[in-house]
């Protein structure tokens, strides 16, 4: 395309296909975008860019496009339900906006290449990533933290659990932390450290008083349940959790089982 197209000309395409990408994702009957628009939406864009004051018009565009589709769509979906059925939606929601994400990034990368690279604004990327982190997990994490500790609860009595869906659920935490592990140790891992000590400080108190006062029943009553507790917060570890919490449950084992040694 060798002419330039104004904002006014050129969106209205562009949003038609976005909206068909976004209920391709949604499930709805729509015929998958193919590789003539895929190819028409990237031309349209790098025309607009021609043109230097559209730059930040379509960045902005871009966010917006997040933010409604999460806000009209993605939130309302997710505040309807509950327990396990949210946590569940949200790894859902999750997997669709990195799609989503994904396929915005490759219709804009004019944009990327020539406006937002050595600016020191966010990338592509990181724009969207930012708006789950602001739009759903902000709201989200806080309850979906509880009903993941409830589920290890279950787990610690002997229950079944879906293990699947909690290591789905945390990589939300992990990954939202845009390369570090900040949100899942302090919106996650700390809670559940304090929720642990807590958990085995009682199971611990109870062992002791269905353990004899005899010196040697209550070593062995102490290797016992130490050992078998340990062994299974290393499993837990190793199905679900991210290897540098290890450590720190280890410790958190330690911490409760003191009585034992008073």
């Amino acid at each position: 395309m060798s002419r330039e197209i104004t904002f006014e000309e050129g969106w209205p395409f562009v949003q038609k296909v976005v909206t068909k990408l976004i209920r391709n994702l949604e499930g709805e009957l729509e015929p998958p975008i193919n590789s003539a628009e895929y190819m028409e939406v990237y031309t349209i864009i790098y025309a607009m860019c021609r043109q230097d004051l559209i730059y930040q018009q379509l960045y902005d565009k871009y966010r917006q496009v997040i933010e409604d589709y999460t806000i009209q769509t993605v939130l309302p979906s997710l505040r309807e339900k509950h327990d396990e059925y949210m946590l569940k939606e949200l790894v859902k929601r999750w997997k669709i906006h990195k799609v989503l994400v994904r396929y915005l990034a490759k219709f804009f990368y004019y944009l990327e290449r020539h406006f937002v690279s050595g600016r020191g604004i966010p990338t592509l990327r990181e724009v969207g990533l930012t708006c789950f982190r602001d739009l759903v997990y902000r709201e989200m994490q806080s309850t979906a933290t509880e009903v993941v500790l409830a589920l290890i609860h279950k787990e610690r009595k002997g229950e079944q659990i879906d293990r699947k869906l909690v290591e789905n659920v945390l990589e939300v935490y992990a990954k939202i932390g845009m390369g570090t592990m900040e949100k899942y140790e302090e919106d996650y891992e700390r809670f559940m450290l304090q929720d642990t000590v807590s958990y085995y400080t009682r199971k611990a108190s109870m062992w002791m008083k269905e353990c004899s006062s005899s010196d040697y029943l209550l070593k062995a009553c102490r290797r016992l349940y130490c050992d078998e507790c340990l062994k299974m917060e290393k499993e837990r570890v190793n199905y679900y959790l991210y290897s540098s919490t290890e450590p720190k449950l280890v410790e958190a084992l330690q911490e409760a089982f003191k009585i034992f040694y008073v």
